[in-house]
């Protein structure tokens, strides 16, 4: 008889999908614990040449992961299967030996142990990807590793502070602790997802042949595609601009709002974020049409652009309260970053039938990103406005809002234009 139980594989994931889910949590968790964990600290007694310290050492850090981005954009769409898991280690193992250097080298030496810090860490994000894009479950996959953008860096941020607090470590040393704490599971996750099945046939079929990418397959898809692809940069561009600023200084927004001795709020305000949007990013994977797939992502990211406009004004007129604003800011910021990571640049791959991998989307736009972001943070440190750390983030969302809106709106009439511009070719062929 046949099985059809509620506890059969057509309702719950299988076993291998678990570990991949797993594995990449955990994987970009440990990255994290490398990457994010010397935000917990604030740095106030110091500055770098009249600069504030904090800032200096956010932007030295920035620059390496962004160089690491132009970078990845070559190795990780060229990365072949074999070579992914000892480059995951290497990459992530040389982070954690620069967060000591970082915690021994005098004062003026530290933001150039954090730019190397960030040197290798821009790649780990698209070689745990490779194991995930491609795959019928693709956005459930995803979207444990987009988890750990909304939980996992608050979380790290509380185990430093936590450090900090409880056990009187110092603000130098507390990053290359916490990122120690996290690299044995770290390893335990590259294991994992080294174990991993490779993709089905029914993989192939839904989501299209992926495959590492040449020079030329990457000029002959920006040529095809690259009016699309570039409108849809813009918009990742400004979330990851808006995104990054606000995780960067979490910990000075709680200062400014007087919440600097309730370090648990870096994390307890993010789970409901997390919950709220990984639900609404997985729920791609029930959407079998790749289109119908893609304007759903977009639709939802036109829908976070407005709310933050608004929301941020409703803020500034003192109608929305400080921890409800930084709530549903991180959802309407967090929502369409992570449809981009899950859905939005997947299954724009699917539904062109490129054969080629997302590592090459995600790197030309992050590199782009961080790029951007590494500008808004000099902005902010040399025009010498007078304006605070919450008024800064809350312009960046009105402005950012603004634009995106507009963006989104554009690129589905040129998909769709491009599109029907195709099938005109197709029937008169």
């Amino acid at each position: 008889m046949k099985n059809t139980s509620i506890f059969s594989h057509k309702y719950f994931p299988e076993k291998s999908t678990v570990m991949l889910m797993v594995g990449a949590f955990l994987c970009y968790t440990g990255m994290y614990a490398v990457r994010k964990s010397f935000l917990a600290g604030q740095y106030l007694d110091m500055d770098f040449f009249g600069m504030d310290f904090k800032t200096v050492l956010v932007i030295s850090q920035v620059l390496g992961y962004m160089l690491s981005k132009f970078v990845g954009i070559k190795l990780v769409s060229e990365m072949t299967s074999t070579k992914r898991a000892t480059s995951l280690v290497l990459l992530v193992g040389f982070g954690l030996l620069m967060l000591l250097a970082f915690a021994v080298l005098p004062v003026g030496l530290k933001p150039y142990a954090l730019f190397l810090n960030g040197l290798p860490l821009g790649m780990v994000f698209g070689l745990v990807f490779s194991y995930l894009e491609g795959r019928k479950n693709t956005e459930l996959l995803a979207a444990a590793l987009s988890a750990t953008f909304i939980f996992s860096t608050g979380f790290v941020k509380t185990v430093g502070v936590w450090l900090m607090l409880d056990f009187g470590v110092g603000e130098f040393i507390m990053p290359f602790l916490t990122g120690l704490i996290f690299f044995p599971l770290f390893l335990v996750s590259v294991k994992m997802l080294s174990r991993s099945q490779q993709r089905s046939t029914e993989d192939v079929s839904l989501r299209s042949e992926r495959s590492p990418m040449n020079a030329k397959q990457r000029m002959d898809f920006l040529r095809k595609h690259g009016l699309v692809f570039g409108g849809l940069v813009v918009v990742y561009v400004l979330l990851t601009i808006v995104r990054d600023f606000r995780d960067n200084f979490m910990v000075e927004f709680w200062a400014e709002l007087g919440m600097q001795a309730k370090p648990e709020l870096i994390t307890l305000t993010e789970i409901p974020v997390a919950i709220l949007v990984l639900m609404l990013a997985a729920f791609g994977v029930l959407i079998r049409d790749n289109r119908k797939a893609f304007n759903y992502g977009i639709y939802l990211s036109i829908v976070c652009c407005i709310g933050i406009v608004v929301l941020t004004w409703f803020f500034d007129k003192g109608v929305v309260s400080p921890i409800w604003w930084m709530v549903i800011n991180g959802v309407g910021l967090y929502l369409p970053y992570i449809l981009f990571h899950c859905l939005i640049f997947e299954r724009f791959i699917a539904l062109l039938r490129f054969n080629g991998n997302v590592g090459f989307l995600f790197y030309t736009a992050d590199a782009l990103g961080y790029t951007g972001s590494v500008g808004v943070m000099l902005f902010k440190e040399f025009s010498n406005t007078p304006v605070t750390w919450v008024n800064f983030l809350g312009d960046l969302n009105q402005l950012a809002g603004l634009i995106m809106t507009v963006v989104c709106v554009i690129t589905l009439f040129l998909l769709q234009f491009k599109s029907k511009k195709q099938l005109e070719l197709a029937l008169h062929a």
